[in-house]
């Protein structure tokens, strides 16, 4: 079960790594720097906690992205 939690916090990681070289929101780039810290204190204490806030974090972060030519 360690190696299956350790395995997905690696796959937040590169989620959240993916989102900071694509968008260009600080909201955006401050959830995916959370969510690193939090996957990497998950590949540390193997736990799910981290792991579920710093995905619901970075799901939060990627929800409030708004198109900017729909609103004008």
């Amino acid at each position: 079960m360690h190696y299956i939690i350790q395995i997905l916090a690696v796959i937040l990681i590169g989620t959240s790594i993916g989102s900071i070289l694509g968008s260009r929101t600080t909201l955006q780039v401050a959830g995916a720097v959370v969510a690193i810290a939090l996957a990497l204190a998950t590949l540390f204490m193997v736990s799910w906690t981290p792991l579920t806030i710093g995905a619901v974090v970075l799901f939060l972060a990627h929800a409030t992205q708004r198109d900017k030519r729909a609103a004008a």
